[in-house]
């Protein structure tokens, strides 16, 4: 005679496997969200860093020379004429890969870089209000951050 213990099968049912499968698709999706706002708000740093870095160089140059470097160039073109003012390779690209924009006007000495924000299109600035909206701009002007997220 069997005894009834035999007869009964163990194991998971479909359902009990679905319902794990749902809890951990759950978790990682907001895992995966926070962890995409981490890597943006990093280059978004990152970004600004370099733009401070950029206008260091601006700065020395302005010392010598009394107004900032053409803005006939843009941003690569600020490479050859900051050679001798930069302590490292200059950034002429944010962490998104975007070009730095450089505008000066020579009369008065005003100068500003911007990063278009992840997007890369030139829009709003960036406030501290909206300083986890990644597209927007930031823009610092005469080595003040007129447009930041801080």
């Amino acid at each position: 005679m069997r005894s009834r213990s035999r007869d009964r099968q163990t194991g998971f049912t479909l359902i009990e496997l679905l319902v794990v499968i749902l809890i951990i698709s759950i978790v990682s999706s907001i895992a995966l969200v926070a962890l995409m706002n981490a890597l943006d708000k990093a280059r978004q740093r990152g970004t600004m860093a370099d733009m401070r870095t950029v206008s260091k160089a601006i700065e020395a140059y302005f010392i010598d020379h009394g107004h900032p470097p053409s803005d006939a160039g843009g941003a690569p073109g600020l490479g050859p004429a900051l050679i001798p003012y930069q302590t490292s390779v200059l950034p002429m690209r944010d962490r998104w890969t975007n070009v730095f924009e450089y505008t000066a006007d020579l009369s008065t000495g005003v100068y500003s870089v911007a990063s278009f924000g992840k997007d890369g299109i030139d829009g709003a600035d960036i406030s501290y209000a909206a300083r986890f909206d990644f597209d927007l701009d930031i823009v610092l002007a005469n080595g003040i951050f007129v447009s930041a997220p801080e």
